[in-house]
């Protein structure tokens, strides 16, 4: 729990230094941190003579004595018989005649006749045939659905009428019947539940209890043991600690040191594509996009005091903290965290694949650290577009896409 509240109160204050320092030194788009304000740890622990308790003593022989027990058992005894009572369990079983009912109930298939209205395809003209229908059709009304009487059968029908009067006299008026049920008497089963069933003898047992008590014979072991208390007392010699601890001067490891200024150099950034997007992208290659970042640097040991050992960076850490759209949070994309060959002047690169856009505010920071601790602090913006942050600059159309999209790929400054 230590470490990790240790690890957020430095973020918060590499954070707050990124955001709130006013001492920047600024060329283009890369920035570093104010280096008159920042001190660093030197440790200058050493060896030296103090007064310390030293724990001490010995062994010391002391007569003692032990009571050694010889006490133990005479064993002994003898057989007897004896009789005991036994319960035995036991029974009989006497037949006699039983009777059972034998279900014989089941389901019979029966049917009766009821009127019912069956499916039928039959049309009636009346009036005409289907010929002089089929001429005057042109002029049929359907009326409503009826019930007729046709040759001794009801039957269930659309009625159709033409009523018509040609423009040369006279009148033509047909009815047709479209039945599509008659009224019948068909079968309808269903099934009845028909009790039945008879008694049947058979052949059933009691069983009677007989259990009772017997009279047995058995030889039993009668234990007459008995204990003999005895011993004696053993002398003999035991070792104990005797303590002479005491103080005395001697040489110890005392740690110490002081606060020194940061580093100074020179340090180079080369950022290739200009516009970063997320991996998602493809580019012209036909690959996932990606960001390829270079580093190098070249240590200033002018104002080294007299004495005092050139200074080499031994460490580099870098990592972009990524400030993801609609507040979802900062994502921590790290790209390098490894020693190196102590050196005044290098370089070094790194390939980074970016899971997530992130708005102009997302930041890369770069930490450099000598053989003594001291450090130096570069950081820059570093946007990521993707599908929906793209060409989302707050400022509207007429801002520096350079800033909103990160359109920068190189860049040099002293820090």
């Amino acid at each position: 729990m230590i470490s990790k509240v240790k690890i957020i109160i430095v973020f918060i204050v590499l954070i707050s230094s990124v955001f709130i320092s006013n001492n920047l030194y600024a060329e283009e788009w890369i920035s570093v941190d104010s280096t008159e304000e920042e001190k660093i740890w030197v440790d200058t622990s050493h060896w030296e003579n103090r007064r310390v308790w030293v724990q001490d003593g010995y062994y010391r022989d002391v007569q003692k004595r032990q009571w050694i027990d010889t006490s133990h058992t005479v064993n002994q005894g003898y057989w007897k018989t004896e009789q005991y009572d036994v319960w035995v369990q036991s029974s009989t079983r006497t037949p006699y005649t039983a009777y059972r009912w034998v279900d014989t109930s089941h389901w019979e298939r029966r049917y009766r006749e009821v009127t019912a209205w069956v499916p039928v395809n039959l049309t009636i003209y009346v009036g005409t045939s289907s010929y002089g229908w089929g001429v005057y059709s042109f002029a049929q009304d359907q009326k409503r659905d009826c019930t007729i009487l046709y040759r001794g059968n009801r039957y269930r029908a659309h009625k159709w009428v033409i009523d018509y009067r040609p423009s040369y006299g006279g009148r033509v008026y047909a009815v047709k019947y479209v039945c599509y049920a008659q009224e019948s008497r068909v079968r309808e089963y269903y099934n009845v539940w028909v009790s039945s069933g008879y008694y049947q003898s058979y052949t059933a047992y009691r069983t009677a209890d007989t259990s009772h008590w017997e009279t047995r014979t058995r030889r039993v072991w009668v234990d007459t043991s008995y204990v003999v208390s005895s011993g004696y007392w053993r002398h003999y010699t035991e070792k104990e600690w005797v303590d002479t601890s005491h103080y005395e001067n001697q040489t110890v490891w005392v740690e110490d040191g002081f606060y020194s200024s940061p580093l100074h150099g020179e340090i180079t950034i080369e950022k290739d594509p200009k516009y970063v997007f997320t991996r998602w992208h493809i580019n012209g290659s036909g690959e996932q996009c990606s960001m390829d970042l270079k580093v190098a640097w070249t240590i200033d040991n002018t104002q080294l005091l007299t004495g005092e050992e050139e200074k080499e960076i031994v460490r580099i850490i870098i990592y972009e903290d990524l400030i993801r759209y609609k507040d979802k949070g900062i994502e921590r994309v790290e790209m390098i965290d490894r020693s190196i060959q102590p050196s005044k002047q290098g370089s070094i690169e790194t390939k980074t694949y970016f899971d997530y856009s992130g708005t102009e505010e997302s930041l890369v920071h770069i930490f450099l650290y000598a053989q003594n601790g001291e450090c130096a602090h570069i950081y820059f913006y570093n946007p990521i577009n993707g599908y929906r942050s793209i060409n989302l600059g707050s400022g509207g159309s007429d801002k520096d896409a350079n800033i909103w999209l990160g359109g920068n790929n190189f860049g040099r400054i002293e820090f």
